[in-house]
């Protein structure tokens, strides 16, 4: 069974599941370290972070973001809410107005302060000269290769 979303609403429910999981927190520390997996996308802003997300920003999880959705159990079923989705292209969004979700995430047991943590993981790891964008590439193809 299946139910329709418009565009913006799935959007807006991406970005409130990485708040309820405290994977905004592990973002933060990306673009206040001056990285971020959007590098040379139109809205982002330097140490500021994305002006403006479309379903493709959402869909795409970094490395990083792999890493700790996968700890708390939540990286296949985020993935699975995903690929249902028409449209998605790299940096561009062709998402039809409204779409068609199969299911919604079950996030109530996963604590905010988990992302918390590890964004302090995360922190840490710069303040001691840690490449974070090395170790973001290295997660994701590590993932990458993991699902070869």
């Amino acid at each position: 069974m299946s139910f329709e979303m418009k565009k913006e609403e799935l959007i807006e429910y991406g970005l409130t599941v990485f708040k309820e999981i405290g994977a905004n927190d592990i973002c933060s520390v990306c673009i206040k370290s001056g990285n971020s997996c959007c590098q040379g996308c139109e809205f982002l802003k330097d140490k500021e972070g994305c002006q403006k997300r479309n379903t493709s920003c959402m869909a795409w999880l970094c490395g990083l973001q792999k890493l700790y959705f996968n700890e708390i159990g939540l990286l296949d079923e985020w993935e699975k809410l995903w690929t249902k989705i028409p449209g998605k292209l790299h940096r561009g969004d062709v998402t039809p107005d409204i779409v068609k979700v199969v299911t919604l995430l079950n996030v109530k047991h996963i604590s905010k302060d988990s992302g918390r943590l590890v964004a302090d993981k995360f922190k840490t790891f710069v303040e001691a000269g840690g490449n974070l964008e090395k170790l973001e590439r290295r997660l994701q193809h590590d993932f990458v290769m993991k699902k070869i």
